[in-house]
């Protein structure tokens, strides 16, 4: 396991970033493409944590549940993406797929 954060701030800035080393700017900066904010429902940790409480409890309904269930996978599928495309951007081998 490697923490990308010191590499990225030792290596990179875009002023689109706004100050923030968050993941949330950094990964559109680098890759544009990737952007949580194109996710639907579930877009960040907090909201992750309040989706998943929610999905837990008894009175929720199983289609909520399902519901939440999609957007908290397609979150933490770009979260695990997002740290593989930055990882290639910053080791020079952003030329790679996956």
């Amino acid at each position: 396991m490697v923490d990308l954060l010191p590499i990225a701030r030792e290596r990179y800035y875009h002023p689109s970033q706004q100050g923030s080393w968050s993941i949330k700017k950094v990964l559109p900066a680098v890759v544009s493409e990737l952007r949580y904010d194109a996710l639907e429902g579930v877009q960040d940790g907090g909201g992750a944590m309040d989706a998943f409480l929610e999905a837990i409890h008894p009175d929720t309904l199983i289609e909520r549940k399902e519901q939440i269930r999609k957007q908290l996978l397609a979150y933490c599928k770009l979260d695990t993406y997002a740290m593989v495309r930055l990882w290639q951007v910053f080791a020079g081998r952003a030329d790679l797929t996956l």
